[in-house]
């Protein structure tokens, strides 16, 4: 049977085989030779089917006066994907035919042609003594590296074409014929005529023909044989020097882009002028950068829309083209522009009103460049937290004013302004849809932040110093992990700690910790602080083996979606808690793996950061931090 990796075909026999690490493996000789074996051959497997044998660099030829060869230094890939590097310049007498190892053999020729080609050839080095075995007395000398290095083959069987056959080209690239139907596949097409298989090449790789009846000199060698494998690079360029020759040949197609739009009046802000400049003017003004068919800037409803969106509160207002000069937005050259009238009373503003503002565009709809070929406008542009179907369900409302307040409390919470929004619109494709809001001056309450915890990140509790047995003291009389956050959580959170906040105790042995499980707390104790601040003391109710070394994990989760228990503010419900602190090795897959209750038997160690000093959060609500200590042997001071 052949195989893949051998000659060709696959094998389950011979498949790629790996080495598995664990603890205290006793690593033998066939150990270490699979580990080599495993990249080396996956290597020459991807160089042999990705590159295919030929010269990666180097090793031109050249014929001497006195009729010998230099083939110059470089590198090739043979015919098993291995790396034949050639350092120096070698001289070769071409009429001395060679074995398999490049030595010469037999008599010297003077006629006819002889192949050169490199071959791939290993040599034991660096001897060194291996002891005898047994009851052997005799001490043997054994090669302790291997060279990769190289030999030259000179032989009277010449290499066949190592090229596509031209009859594949012809079949490829000919004229169609009328009466075939069309679309021709040329990839099936390839497949049929020549088939990409496995099998295995020779493994040497031919470099020059030389007529031993011509002259000595280039004039003599015939390198059609030699295949050159060129670098992606390389393999650009000249995919990119064809594109400009089909394009000088050929012409290239006129490029027409769709209308943008280029600028917008008002303009979407953090601070509010927005919405008061629209709900005082009553006016939107729009520019884009392509004259636009007047049928749709008079006609705006079916694709401009502004709505008033709040707790109870949807309403889709009309709005039509408005006379006057443009006075906040200028077209560019050779652009246009249009002014719009927005029908808003003022009573249906309130403090926490947003104004939203849409444009949809489609394919052959109202809004479209003025000159052929009408391309729609390219409108993208997504500036709200409103997914798609919200946004339908706005656009189907009537243009008249009235509320829809059930609406607007379902839509409203999504309303909130997305990523900052940039002109001009568009994604390179015409149609789209544009959507900004326009919000009043908003406050952002400062969650409540994460300020210390207890026992420190990347302590050790031992006896080994007066500070570590203290601390160990002080945990061991009573076991807790205690948060200090700058201002109080809500009861709930308090009260059932576990919906954000988590301990596993696990025992450490080398480089993993094995048996993790997790320890319950209690309800948490509160104590505020003078300067506003609270204390939370969450006693530890699983048990703790104070006779062996053990480390602990500990994991505060302040994410969505929020719950009764998450950790949110008493004076802000809806504010999670700011906490944000790297203190394990842990990565976040394994942390969450262990947060879902599927422990695994055997973890990392932590490699607890030390937090004191550290800061715990990062200014935005919610996060994650993680942190560990460790738990060692009693001694005696």
């Amino acid at each position: 049977m052949t195989h893949l990796l051998a000659d060709g075909y696959p094998s389950r026999s011979n498949s790629l085989q790996r080495n598995r690490f664990f603890p205290r493996k006793l690593m033998e000789v066939r150990h270490w030779q699979a580990e080599q074996s495993y990249h080396r051959r996956s290597r020459e497997l991807l160089a042999r089917l990705g590159l295919g044998r030929g010269v990666l660099c180097g090793l031109e030829v050249a014929r001497t006066p006195e009729g010998t060869l230099i083939i110059g230094s470089g590198a090739a890939v043979d015919g098993a994907g291995r790396i034949v590097i050639v350092p120096d310049d070698v001289e070769v007498d071409v009429t001395r035919l060679t074995d398999d190892c490049g030595r010469p053999a037999g008599d010297p020729v003077t006629e006819g042609s002889v192949a050169v080609s490199l071959c791939f050839h290993e040599c034991g080095t660096d001897l060194v003594p291996m002891p005898p075995e047994q009851c052997a007395d005799e001490v043997s000398c054994i090669a302790s590296m291997t060279r990769e290095a190289f030999a030259v083959s000179v032989t009277r069987t010449l290499p066949g074409p190592q090229h596509l056959p031209e009859e594949v080209c012809t079949a490829l690239f000919a004229p169609a014929d009328p009466t075939d139907s069309p679309g021709v596949d040329r990839h099936a097409l390839l497949d049929l005529l020549d088939p990409r298989r496995c099998e295995r090449e020779q493994d040497c790789v031919p470099l020059v023909v030389v007529d031993l009846a011509g002259t000595p000199d280039d004039s003599s060698l015939d390198t059609s044989a030699r295949v050159v494998i060129r670098s992606n690079r390389q393999l650009l360029d000249l995919i990119l020097c064809l594109a400009e020759r089909v394009d000088k040949c050929c012409g290239r197609p006129p490029v027409t882009a769709a209308p943008r739009v280029t600028a917008l009046w008002p303009w979407p802000d953090s601070d509010g002028t927005g919405r008061a400049e629209l709900a005082e003017n009553h006016r939107l003004e729009l520019a884009f950068d392509h004259d636009m068919a007047e049928q749709g800037l008079d006609d705006p409803e079916t694709w401009l829309g502004v709505w008033l969106l709040g707790p109870r509160l949807a309403r889709r207002v009309p709005v039509t083209r408005s006379p006057g000069a443009l006075e906040h937005v200028a077209a560019p050259v050779p652009g246009d522009g249009a002014a719009f009238g927005v029908e808003i009373d003022d009573a249906w503003i309130r403090s926490t009103t947003l104004i939203v503002v849409m444009a949809r565009s489609v394919a052959g709809g109202p809004i479209q460049a003025a000159d052929p070929p009408h391309l729609a406008l390219d409108a993208d542009l997504a500036a709200t937290g409103l997914d798609q179907a919200q946004r339908e369900q706005l656009w189907a409302l009537t243009a008249d004013g009235s509320n829809h307040a059930a609406l607007g409390s379902a839509l409203y919470p999504s309303a909130v302004p997305g990523p900052p929004p940039f002109l001009p619109s568009g994604d390179g494709t015409a149609g789209g849809e544009l959507h900004v809001v326009l919000r009043p001056v908003t406050e952002t309450p400062q969650p409540p932040r994460l300020l210390e915890i207890w026992p420190p990140s990347g302590s050790v509790l031992n006896d080994d110093t007066p500070e570590n047995a203290a601390l160990r003291l002080r945990f061991q009389e009573r076991p807790a992990v205690i948060v200090v956050v700058s201002r109080p959580l809500t009861a709930e959170a308090i009260a059932a700690p576990r919906a954000w906040l988590r301990t596993w105790t696990a025992s450490p042995d080398g480089e993993f910790l094995y048996g993790p499980r997790e320890l319950e707390l209690f309800p948490g104790e509160e104590e505020v602080l003078d300067d506003g601040s609270a204390r939370y003391t969450f006693a530890i109710a699983g048990e703790i083996h104070w006779d062996a070394n053990s480390e602990i994990l500990a994991q505060l989760r302040a994410t969505p979606p929020i719950q009764t228990e998450s950790p949110i503010g008493q004076a802000d419900p809806q504010v999670l808690l700011d906490a944000d602190f790297t203190g394990t090795r842990l990565d976040s897959q394994t942390l969450f793996t262990i947060w879902s209750g599927a422990v695994p038997n055997q973890l990392s160690t932590l490699h607890a950061i030390n937090s004191a000093g550290r800061t715990l959060f990062d200014g935005v609500a919610g996060g994650l931090a993680h942190w560990g200590f460790a738990v060692t042997e009693i001694h005696q001071l």
